[in-house]
């Protein structure tokens, strides 16, 4: 992708107003596993849209795309189950990814960026082979 064309990506994601889907989001109130699979997937496109942002030095869209992820890991801490061990182990991974949140908004290449996106990766996977065996139990 050229770079005229990635800052017209950018900036038509930066743009693009959000629309809400009444019935999609009945469906994932009585689905949180695919809520939190969706919060994943948001919260890495954040971050892969905040490095193309940094690429291009388009610092203030780059700010824009942090925040909107900082907002999807709170949204994704809020609905951690303490009642289950792996809570605690998902609180300090989110935890860490938002302090990696922080220190890349003034670092001067991506590479914290890049690690908070690798460990939600890793989250992600997990997620998606969780739902797999889950689907398989009650099959």
């Amino acid at each position: 992708m050229t770079t005229e064309a990635m800052q017209s990506y950018v900036q038509n994601s930066v743009l693009t107003e959000y629309q809400r889907d009444p019935e999609q989001e009945k469906a994932l109130a009585n689905n949180p596993e695919d809520t939190i699979l969706l919060l994943l997937e948001g919260a890495i496109h954040k971050g892969a849209l905040a490095i193309a942002c940094h690429n291009s030095r388009s610092f203030t869209e780059k700010g824009f795309h942090l925040g909107r992820m900082t907002s999807i890991i709170d949204a994704l801490r809020d609905r951690l189950d303490f009642k289950f061990n792996i809570a605690y182990d998902l609180e300090t991974l989110y935890y860490y990814i938002d302090q990696c949140l922080q220190a890349s908004v003034h670092e001067t290449g991506t590479e914290q960026l890049e690690a908070a996106i690798q460990i939600l990766n890793e989250i992600q996977e997990a997620w998606v082979i969780s739902m797999q065996d889950a689907e398989k139990m009650t099959a």
